[in-house]
């Protein structure tokens, strides 16, 4: 790998490829090509990539834009195939960068070689510990495909974790969405793809490879530029023409690519389908320790297109013998009743309940709402639901956590597997949603 145009200046602030991928541990054979220096960071530095001795498979350039066009002159000439191309001045921002940048592709082109950017953080893999960003970025083998039009999340999704592998598009000059679709397609390390567009180019090539690839991967969409000022910033980010939003939004629908609304849908949407199975309906079990939490459950389903489940008549018997003589019980179940009056401990109450409602098949997910406080001074009813949660993993399990310390309980939950808390009933209730509309559209595509 070449890093041409690389920076001499190393440490905090200089923004430099080379270092980055040695601080983040790459293992694979770099060439500093730089006609200033002798060495950078103790590796033997090159005037041009012509004099680099070794085969390269992929050349980083990060130039000034006057030279790219000549640079990637050379690595074609090279026989070079991939090429990211890092600055900005191109079709981002005035006519002569846009006509440098259609002089690269058309040299590209040429030659049979690929061109990610300009302007753009390039690739990065937590697998192989490769990035080819300017900026140091931390990331995790989750996995997380992340194709983009910015380097914004490279450094993770807000409130959830980071992304496996990324590429940010920049102005997607040559590699394009569907590009970086196909190469996730069959990538057993990614489970989930994520987008974020701020406008794509070829729209037919678009659907066609996204709505083969959704069959096999749920595809998440943040649609940037939705408004005027909006789009016209978006141009002059990656001058990219944004479109009618409502194009986009029949775009999408047709290709089974679910839209979301804002960054915290992303990550609740992302934890939902790396965490649970796909709901296979829509009545949902609430279980509850406030009357009220059920009451506002049912008024949040209503705008999620859910319902309450209607139970059984077993699954009533079950969870009635727990309740004092006086209360009915039904969806959702006030369990506070049962542990404080009725005097069965709260844990079973709670382990019970669960799975009663879990085995109803009128339930086709459940939600949990009760007072996350510290574990050191409160009843701590994860056990007990971690235990059910385990014997039906073929069912969703939310929960929203009220109370001034939620952050342990909701910590022990996640870990554990099976379970997702959203700090919010209307978050919880979407995710159970989008994961029944994904279903839906795989059910309609048989």
């Amino acid at each position: 790998m070449a890093i041409i145009g690389v920076s001499r200046v190393t440490g905090p602030g200089s923004f430099n490829i080379l270092e980055n991928l040695v601080n983040a541990g790459f293992s694979g054979k770099l060439y500093p090509v730089n006609p200033y220096a002798d060495e950078i960071l103790g590796m033997r530095a090159y005037p041009s990539i012509k004099d680099v001795p070794e085969d390269i498979d992929l050349a980083i350039i990060s130039t000034p834009r006057s030279v790219v066009p000549s640079v990637v002159q050379e690595c074609t000439q090279r026989g070079i195939k991939a090429i990211i191309v890092v600055g900005q001045g191109f079709a981002d921002a005035d006519q002569e960068g846009k006509e440098l940048q259609e002089e690269i592709v058309r040299i590209a082109g040429e030659s049979g070689a690929r061109i990610l950017g300009p302007n753009t953080f390039g690739a990065a893999n937590a697998f192989n510990r490769f990035s080819s960003a300017f900026i140091a970025t931390e990331m995790e083998r989750v996995p997380i495909g992340l194709i983009s039009q910015t380097g914004f999340f490279f450094v993770g999704l807000p409130k959830f974790n980071m992304v496996g592998k990324a590429i940010d598009l920049g102005n997607a000059c040559d590699i394009d969405f569907a590009d970086g679709l196909e190469y996730f397609e069959n990538d057993p390390e990614i489970r989930l793809i994520i987008l974020h567009i701020e406008g794509v180019r070829e729209g037919r090539r678009f659907m066609e490879v996204a709505r083969r690839v959704a069959k096999k991967k749920p595809i998440l969409a943040l649609k940037a530029g939705k408004s005027a000022e909006g789009a016209r910033a978006a141009q002059s980010h990656t001058g990219t023409l944004v479109g009618r939003d409502e194009v986009y939004n029949a775009l999408f629908r047709q290709c089974g690519v679910l839209r979301v609304s804002d960054v915290d849908e992303l990550g609740d949407l992302s934890k939902a389908f790396l965490r649970l199975p796909l709901i296979k309906g829509r009545g949902i079990g609430v279980i509850t320790l406030t009357g009220a939490g059920g009451i506002m459950a049912i008024d949040t389903f209503e705008r999620h297109n859910l319902h309450p489940a209607k139970l059984s008549p077993e699954t009533l018997r079950k969870i009635s013998a727990l309740a004092p003589s006086w209360q009915r019980m039904d969806n959702p179940a006030d369990i506070w009743p049962a542990s404080m009056i009725a005097g069965h401990p709260f844990e079973e109450v709670f382990g019970t309940t669960l799975e009663a409602f879990l085995t109803d098949q009128n339930v086709h997910g459940v939600v949990l709402i009760f007072a996350g406080f510290s574990l050191e001074t409160s009843i701590d009813p994860t056990e007990s639901i971690l235990q059910v949660a385990a014997k039906f993993k073929e069912k969703p399990i939310v929960c929203w956590l009220y109370g001034l310390e939620p952050e342990q309980m909701a910590s022990r939950l996640e870990k554990m597997g099976g379970i997702v808390v959203y700090p919010t009933l209307d978050r919880a209730a979407r995710a159970l949603s989008r994961l029944n509309e994904y279903l839906e559209y795989l059910t309609y595509q048989e």
